[in-house]
């Protein structure tokens, strides 16, 4: 569990500002958001921030489950933190949809001078009109609570928490054009600030030629729908029918192996490998020999699987979400192709199978197209922005 304490840095004195880095999870290293909250927080403390966290761990101390109703109330128990807390720190980062009954009730607590920067890690209305339109489209169902509270309330908190914020943080162009042009959130209140490649998925081998043999897949991600599992069953199924032959490793499903080995048909589950769960650092190790990331996604904020398998040098097939479009260039570092193209997944896998040479060409490419992206860079530019805001107050 980590504790509100301020975290060790370098340097042996704080040149930078106080930071509360808030965020609606446990701060698992090994998720999604939690974990990249947790790799700015360390960016940041080696440019002399101190910087500490709250998440559920600090709204809830010694719960022993969690649920969705914790998820409701992490707000208020935030609210409830920071009137007393807020005094010590000069910026406050919290995710979106969570600071806003801290904001309504006046920003108790705070210092005068202090910056509240509201951050998504995937803009909720994008995802919610995703999500129906694949309901309207026959490939999602939703339940009769859904719209009480992740397709209701929790869209008004999100807004809430974008208009009273000081500061918008974004992380792609879809997300940023919504936020201004559906939700009234002016345009110089937005900043587009993207993750960094963590290190150990840095400075990674070079591909290695084409080995003989079935093409080589994988899949990295949770098992839900979002994520296009339905897609992934069905391009394995016409592959398999196609008479290409492939092997697909499922890692980070979040569920146990047969229920995701019950989703396939018999003869395609002998080419399957399934990963329920693993430590992120050992990701480059379970992703070494792979050659193709299927990365089907019909919504994401951002898409750090995507990333980290192109820097070990698998050419990503992905659907144009989340940071795909800027990193993802069609034909030379990966294929784009839309959202539930299951035909269009299964001819640039196939495409690729049959000639390794080209295959080899575009691993490389995208191994080189996200080498640039650090986690100093997303600090630096944080930085620069938290100061801006400070000045600005």
């Amino acid at each position: 569990m980590l504790s509100i304490i301020p975290a060790l840095f370098h340097g042996g004195g704080v040149s930078g500002p106080r930071v509360l880095l808030g965020i609606h999870h446990l701060l698992d290293p090994n998720l999604g958001a939690p974990g990249v909250t947790l790799a700015l927080g360390r960016a940041l403390v080696e440019l002399g921030c101190e910087v500490s966290y709250f998440g559920f761990e600090e709204a809830f101390p010694g719960a022993s489950r969690l649920s969705a109703w914790h998820s409701v109330r992490f707000p208020w128990a935030l609210a409830a933190w920071l009137a007393r807390n807020a005094g010590r720190f000069d910026v406050l980062d919290i995710t979106t949809g969570d600071a806003w009954p801290w904001i309504r009730l006046g920003r108790p607590g705070a210092r005068r001078r202090h910056a509240l920067i509201t951050r998504s890690h995937g803009l909720e209305h994008v995802v919610s009109e995703q999500l129906r339109a694949d309901v309207r489209a026959g490939r999602a169902r939703l339940s009769w609570k859904y719209p009480l509270y992740h397709g209701g309330f929790r869209l008004w908190e999100v807004r809430q928490s974008l208009l009273l914020a000081d500061h918008v943080v974004l992380l792609n162009p879809l997300d940023r054009d919504y936020a201004r042009d559906r939700l009234g959130v002016p345009a110089e209140r937005i900043s587009l600030i993207r993750h960094g490649l963590p290190e150990p998925f840095r400075a990674l081998p070079p591909p290695e030629p084409p080995a003989e043999g079935p093409v080589r897949l994988a899949f990295v991600g949770t098992w839900i729908q979002r994520k296009g599992h339905e897609d992934v069953v069905a391009v394995a199924r016409a592959l398999h029918e196609q008479g290409v032959a492939f092997t697909l490793s499922l890692l980070g499903t979040g569920v146990g192996e047969a229920e995701v080995l019950a989703a396939f048909s018999a003869p395609v589950r002998e080419r399957l490998h399934v990963v329920p769960r693993y430590r992120h650092e050992e990701l480059p190790g379970l992703l070494r020999g792979h050659e193709v990331l299927l990365f089907p996604s019909h919504a994401e904020g951002y898409g750090m699987a995507l990333v980290e398998a192109m820097a070990c040098g698998l050419a990503p097939v992905a659907t144009p979400v989340g940071v795909a479009p800027e990193v993802v260039r069609e034909g030379e570092s990966g294929r784009l192709v839309p959202v539930g193209d299951v035909p269009g997944f299964t001819a640039a896998v196939r495409a690729f199978s049959e000639d390794r040479g080209w295959l080899l060409q575009v691993r490389r490419a995208a191994q080189n197209a996200v080498q640039g992206m650090t986690w100093r860079d997303a600090a630096l530019r944080t930085l620069k922005l938290y100061e801006s805001v400070l000045q600005a107050r």
